[in-house]
């Protein structure tokens, strides 16, 4: 993004730092520029990456940011109006106070950056809109802060900027006549800009502006002043006439900067404005985007401005994504397009944020050493998220100047460097899952590993208030926030199928029933579960069993294990211990079922030392899986002897797919790979 993409869309290179920052400007490609959309899960970095974007360029060229999930758009001094007022009555909508914004972010340092961008068609469109006074609560007062607004940097904050919109709304108050039963705003509109427009921007740029709406045919031909009064009549239509009213005004926004770009500041490589739009998959930034792409689309090419924006998507939580397919680490593709798309949303480039690599987590600790595999722990746990290895890193941090331990083992119950009240995995998950209610049903289905499981665990909890629509609600939570990568290998996908908010969700259930005696709930919970999977011709399936395993019942697991493997191909094998051995991990030690051979019917044949191999295999490779484990030598010498010892005692076929087990798992072990992740 930093590098290639936006430079291309902007024309111009930064490199360097402070102060010995360099810039050069590129030349100006043929064709149109796409919309960025950089996609990633929560605290994947999507703000931090609009944020740097921002600081880059701040300097350099115009720029504007904005939220667009937010009312406010993350401004605090956007003029919004009541609550409570009729959205179909407002003087603006979420897309019109959004060019209030840009306009006014645009056009500050106006010396600079090649002169000011006038934007008189956007101002007159603005002012059409704004001159309906609605006499709901509060709506007066938002449309004379709008008009504050267009003010600038002109007239200064304050008493005289509101003396100066005062006297506007006095002279273009309308007469006992425009105030009469089903009269029209006409007049109003019409004087509204024909005195503000002239005032701020010139009467050469006005004149220029009216020229423009004049051709517009908002309401077939007519006049300037005709097509702006349908303007403000559509805007204050329907859903579909306002809509069709806020294109005509993201066409006036486009239109300016085009006209701003003459002949010798294209020649010259004037850089294009950036704007980097947060959240533009929310409810309120979902019609702006549509509007945007859909002018983008149907207006006639010229110079546009460089447009990113961020949404909410999936986001693989394995251990290794493709570095090589786009992303806004590496884009691979051209930005610009000679030709014309089909649909509005072709003009969509569609790249998901890059994860963070292992260095560059490290790098975040500074001059603190953390202990020897933290930094890994943090990289893995976190699947590479931003948000979520700084919350961790810097939890390290603080440990670590306090002179306490930050080993990984205990990295999740250290406290939070933001809220040294909660531990750490405790503030992650109120913000990825903010919701109280929503929280405590997640934790108590994290085990579940399909729809079915979470449907049987919602009969008994969350334990108190329970609701029958419980789990649907969830379900429902799940999809919005889109939690949704597939996860085990040999089953169905998971009720909480993103790997990095399980763990965390699996850690304060742990946590939660450590001091239950016997762990009454934990119990329960696994038990539940673990009736539903009936036994079939080879006994437990893999779900069963990796239920029993988190209770450490590794008896049945063993005795499972044993009789299936003259029963299955070892693939089919190594995969079920593959997803059983990902079994989460109690709190506490457990009372353990004793895994003998006394009731194991394969060691009825002898096969005693094939028991004992697949005992040590379950055991060391589930505490190698648990997710703040380092991989320990002894363990992973451990795993490939016991896989060694399974090849020597199987057949021709299933020899082979062991013996390729005892190569290479050792090596992914030790590379920071855990179940259910290794090779078959």
């Amino acid at each position: 993004m930093f590098e290639t993409v936006v430079p291309s869309l902007v024309g111009l290179e930064v490199t360097g730092e402070a102060p010995g920052v360099r810039t050069r400007r590129l030349p100006v490609p043929n064709g149109t520029p796409p919309v960025v959309e950089c996609s990633g899960g929560r605290l994947a970095g999507r703000t931090a990456l609009l944020a740097g974007l921002d600081a880059r360029y701040a300097a350099h060229l115009r720029r504007a940011s904005a939220d667009l999930g937010r009312p406010d758009l993350g401004r605090a001094d956007l003029a919004l109006a009541a609550d409570d007022e009729d959205p179909t009555r407002r003087n603006a909508s979420h897309t019109s106070d959004l060019l209030f914004h840009l306009r006014r972010e645009l056009g500050r340092r106006p010396g600079d950056f090649g002169g000011s961008i006038a934007f008189p068609r956007l101002v007159q469109g603005l002012l059409a809109v704004t001159s309906w006074q609605a006499a709901g609560a509060g709506e007066p007062e938002a449309a004379a802060g709008r008009l504050e607004s267009l003010l600038g940097e002109s007239v200064p904050t304050g008493p005289a900027r509101r003396a100066r919109v005062t006297q506007w709304m006095r002279q273009t108050a309308p007469g006992p006549a425009a105030a009469a039963p089903g009269a029209g705003p006409d007049t109003l509109a019409t004087r509204l800009v024909d005195l503000v427009t002239p005032e701020l921007l010139g009467p050469s740029a006005h004149r220029h502006g009216l020229r423009w709406w004049a051709g517009r045919q908002v309401a077939g031909p007519g006049t300037d002043r005709v097509q702006l009064n349908e303007l403000a009549r559509r805007f204050r239509g329907d859903p579909d006439d306002r809509e069709i009213a806020e294109r005509h005004l993201m066409a006036a926004f486009l239109a300016d900067i085009d006209s701003h770009y003459t002949w010798s500041r294209r020649m010259n490589r004037l850089p294009r404005p950036l704007l980097l739009l947060d959240n533009a998959h929310t409810r309120l930034g979902r019609p702006v985007m549509r509007t945007l792409l859909q002018v983008w689309h149907e207006e006639p090419p010229g110079t546009r401005p460089a447009v990113v924006t961020t949404v909410l998507a999936g986001q693989p939580s394995g251990p290794e994504p493709d570095d090589t397919a786009p992303s806004t680490r590496h884009a691979g593709s051209p930005f610009w397009r000679q030709d014309r798309p089909g649909t509005a949303a072709g003009w969509t480039v569609r790249l998901p944020l890059a994860g963070l690599g292992l260095e560059e987590v490290t790098l975040m600790f500074g001059t603190e050493h953390p202990p020897s595999g933290t930094a890994r722990v943090i990289h893995r746990l976190s699947a590479g998220r931003a948000g979520i290895a700084h919350a961790l890193v810097e939890a390290a941090r603080r440990a670590i100047r306090q002179g306490d331990s930050a080993e990984p083992r205990r990295l999740l119950d250290l406290p939070a460097h933001d809220a040294p009240a909660r531990t750490v995995h405790e503030q992650l998950l109120r913000v990825l899952v903010p919701g109280e209610r929503d929280l405590e049903r997640l934790t108590y289905y994290s085990p579940a590993l399909d729809d079915g499981a979470a449907d049987l665990l919602g009969a008994y909890y969350p334990p108190s208030d329970g609701s029958p629509l419980d789990v649907q609600e969830a379900r429902r939570l799940l999809e919005r926030n889109h939690w949704a990568v597939t996860a085990h290998q040999a089953v169905d996908a998971p009720f909480v199928q993103d790997r990095t908010l399980r763990a965390l969700l699996g850690h304060r259930l742990a946590v939660q029933v450590a001091g239950e005696p016997g762990m009454q709930t934990w119990r329960h919970l696994h038990g539940t579960v673990r009736a539903r999977y009936a036994p079939n011709g080879a006994g437990l399936p893999d779900q069963a069993l990796y239920h029993a395993l988190a209770v450490h019942d590794t008896g049945v697991v063993v005795r499972t294990l044993h009789q299936r493997l003259a029963e299955r191909s070892a693939a089919d094998w190594l995969a079920s211990v593959n997803l059983i051995c990902s079994a989460p991990h109690p709190p506490g030690p457990l009372p353990a079922a004793a895994a003998t051979n006394e009731q194991c019917q394969a060691c009825r044949h002898g096969d005693v030392a094939v028991h004992r191999a697949i005992d040590l295999l379950v055991r060391n490779l589930w505490v190698q899986s648990h997710p703040l484990s380092a991989p320990a030598p002894a363990l992973t010498d451990s795993i490939r002897l016991q896989l060694l010892t399974l090849a020597q005692y199987t057949g021709a076929a299933d020899q082979a797919v062991f013996f390729q087990a005892h190569e290479t798992w050792p090596g992914r072990l030790r590379r920071w790979h855990q179940a259910p992740d290794l090779p078959v």
